[in-house]
């Protein structure tokens, strides 16, 4: 009742949308999930008074206001619910105007598709999980069900990226940073943030993801790096996901790809640690020195599949 009278009420099994512009409370972000899960949700009529006759999909895949326009709009009463038009006697269908003949058809036709109702119940209403035979919903079975979808369409660069030797937090903040969803000052301004947006790194533009991680002068010069060493030509995408699609790609032999594809989140991690030293703890660092932790980095990462001594190491850097 005290989220319902906050919000205010979408419909008997919903609030409304939080129309806050930055924040991330608990309902929030429940609410947000709805139009997912309600797809996957069927409505079982029991006393009748929190369905609706025409806007709710109770008897067909799709609400009667879809499959009937025609006689939705000249209904007496768009609204109504199941209980209001259900008596003892059958169905109370009332129009504001005296119908048509092809009219009468219709009705006839919507009568005859839910002539197998049995009466309300002294049951209330309920929801119902379609995907289990006994329509018990449990965040275990949407999960698995979610694992499966998610595993049949996974991209190829999610599966290389999870599969990397690179530490989980950095498998993470990649990911972040190919769904621009990392905290630049690009989305802090989105979420409400009163900022004046400038690139740490090179005081030229605005922070935004693909400046920031891809096109930002300093950043450049950490994939030139890699560039050079492998004798790359490369041209910058505009997007990091497009990057890291390409990117995917390349590589040479099938030992060789595992340490091509750190390549990207070794830049990105330590142009972020760069950046947050700058915005949060005024120490910068030369680009001499970024680029020794860029190095570091990398070559710790690829001792976790196997690489023994640095001069394996330089002819790894020498073979990418």
């Amino acid at each position: 009742e005290a989220v319902r009278h906050k919000f205010g009420e979408l419909n008997p099994w919903c609030t409304n949308v939080s129309t806050d512009t930055y924040g991330v409370g608990v309902w929030k972000t429940i609410r947000a999930l709805w139009p997912k899960l309600e797809g996957n949700l069927q409505k079982r009529v029991g006393d009748g008074k929190r369905i609706k006759f025409w806007k709710d999909a109770w008897k067909e895949q799709s609400p009667l206001m879809e499959i009937f326009p025609d006689l939705f709009i000249v209904s007496n009463n768009p609204d109504g619910t199941i209980y209001d038009m259900w008596s003892a006697q059958g169905w109370n269908l009332f129009f504001r105007r005296l119908l048509n003949d092809w009219e009468i058809d219709r009705v006839a036709d919507l009568l005859n598709r839910i002539d197998d109702f049995n009466g309300t119940t002294a049951e209330p209403d309920t929801l119902r999980w379609k995907h289990n035979i006994d329509g018990q919903f449990s965040v275990k079975r949407v999960y698995k069900m979610e694992e499966r979808v998610q595993c049949r369409g996974q991209p190829k660069i999610w599966r290389n990226l999870w599969n990397s030797p690179s530490p989980t937090k950095v498998k993470c903040f990649t990911w972040l940073v190919v769904k621009r969803a990392c905290l630049t000052q690009e989305v802090l301004k989105k979420k409400g943030a009163i900022i004046v947006s400038r690139c740490f790194l090179c005081n030229e533009t605005n922070e935004t993801n693909s400046h920031l991680f891809l096109h930002c002068t300093f950043t450049a010069q950490l994939w030139s790096l890699f560039l050079n060493i492998t004798k790359t030509s490369w041209t910058m995408p505009e997007h990091t996901a497009d990057l890291l699609s390409c990117w995917m790609k390349r590589g040479g032999s099938k030992s060789q790809k595992k340490w091509w594809r750190i390549i990207p989140q070794c830049i990105w991690w330590t142009v972020w640690r760069e950046r947050n030293g700058r915005c949060y703890e005024d120490r910068s660092n030369s680009i001499q020195k970024v680029k020794w932790n860029c190095i570091i980095s990398f070559y710790f990462w690829c001792k976790e599949v196997g690489l023994e001594d640095i001069d394996q190491f330089v002819d790894i850097l020498r073979s990418l």
